[in-house]
This record gives structure tokens, sequence and C-alpha cells, in this order.
């Protein structure tokens, strides 16, 4: 009688194999899903703490609190804090509005990105370039946007000058998306959360213009500034 294949030695082989692909997945679920720091609550205190003293005299500039975003935004960016005030000047009010927003995760800060928010709001992009200004003690490059849409028979245009701020990384300010993701990969930065701001204009501002106002204002963000990029010990 012819003897009986052994089909035991593949099955003996294959179970550390299955182990080790199953230990890789967990590790790698590990990377992706990092636990948020030892101290990241109190970081994040610190932060909203610095947003909440934002001025509203900055300059010859005078600022009013504008009402809070949509409720489905909120939902949608989970933030720690969101600041919208418009600033006064010569006369002109609102002459500039300024967004600040913090989302502990910086995931969530794609739904606050202008190339995304801004849109699902009923706008169009229009053009997207860049500019740099020295700000915080170096040369930053800001994204800048401007966005039309039709509203109650008038076309309606507005220039948003923006930038992302993360921890960790030197006070300086990351133009784009992809940037900011690129900077928090694979690290426990996700979890430290980011903050954006925006200087707006209700109108197709010229970019010199835009640059003038954000040499005004920003300067006096430079505590939000430094207690994101601080991180935590």
């Amino acid at each position: 009688m012819a003897a009986r294949p052994n089909n035991k030695a593949p099955h003996r082989l294959l179970a550390p194999i299955v182990s080790a692909v199953l230990l890789a997945a967990l590790a790698g679920i590990g990377t992706l899903r990092p636990s948020p720091p030892q101290g990241v609550d109190a970081y994040i205190t610190r932060i909203v703490a610095a947003i909440d003293d934002t001025p509203y005299r900055i300059g010859h500039w005078t600022g009013r609190d504008l009402t809070a975003p949509p409720t489905e935004a909120v939902d949608m960016l989970r933030p720690s804090r969101v600041l919208h005030r418009g600033y006064a000047h010569d006369g002109t009010p609102d002459a500039a509005r300024l967004v600040i927003v913090h989302c502990p995760d910086v995931r969530d800060m794609a739904g606050h990105h202008p190339p995304n928010c801004y849109p699902a709001t009923g706008w169009t992009a229009i053009g997207t370039e860049t500019f740099t200004l020295d700000v915080f003690g170096r040369e930053q490059t800001l994204a800048l946007h401007r966005f039309s849409r039709q509203d109650a028979g008038t076309r309606k245009t507005i220039t948003v000058a923006s930038g992302f701020i993360v921890p960790d990384n030197d006070d300086t300010l990351i133009p784009s998306m992809e940037e900011l993701r690129s900077v928090s990969e694979n690290r426990r930065r996700t979890k430290l959360g980011a903050a954006q701001m925006q200087i707006i204009i209700d109108r197709n501002a010229q970019q010199d213009e835009i640059r003038t106002v954000a040499a005004t204002l920003l300067p006096a963000l430079e505590p939000v500034v430094n207690r994101v990029t601080e991180g935590v010990e």
C-alpha cells in the first residue's frame, strides 16, 4: 500500500506565518491610531486660553465678535475652540475678518481647509496662489484663495489668506493640507492637533492689500502660535 501523504507539515508552517501577519497588522493599527500623549489635555487648555486672549485692539484696528459657525460645521470639525471676529479700520466695519480654529485631531482639520469648507457652503473657487510674509520671526508662506458665489442676484467674491500651525514645527505656518498631512503623519502630532488662521476680506482683494492686513493682524496672534508649536513635554 502506498504511504499516505503527510499534510500536517504545511499546517505547522502556516500557523506561525498567520500569527506574524496578525502581529504586524496590530502593530500597524497602533501606529495609525496612536494614543494621545500624556499632558495633551493641559496643552489644549493652554491653546484655548491663548485663542480667547486674542486682542480686540490691534494697532488702529478694532474687533468685534461675529456669529459662531453653523452647528453642522462644529460637528464636522470637533474643534477645541473657534474664534470668528470682524476688525474695523478707518471707519469701515469688518474691513477684515479673522478666524482661528484649533482641532485636537489633525485629521479633522481637513474640513476647515478653505478649498474644502468654502465650496461645501456654496462658494466656487476662482483662484489659488501663495505669498510670503515676515512674521513670527521668520519668512512665512501663506495660501491665498479666492471664491465667488451668486447671492440674491449679486455676484460676491471673498479673498482668504490662511495657514496651519502644528506642534514642534519651529513657528512655521503651513499653507496647504498636503503639507499638513506630511508633517503630521506617523507622529504623535496627529493626536496633538493643529490650528489654522484665516484672514478674510469680503471682496476680491489684491495680494498687496491682504499682505498689508496680514502683516498688521498676524503678529498679535504670536501667543497662539507659541502655545501650539510648543507641544507637550
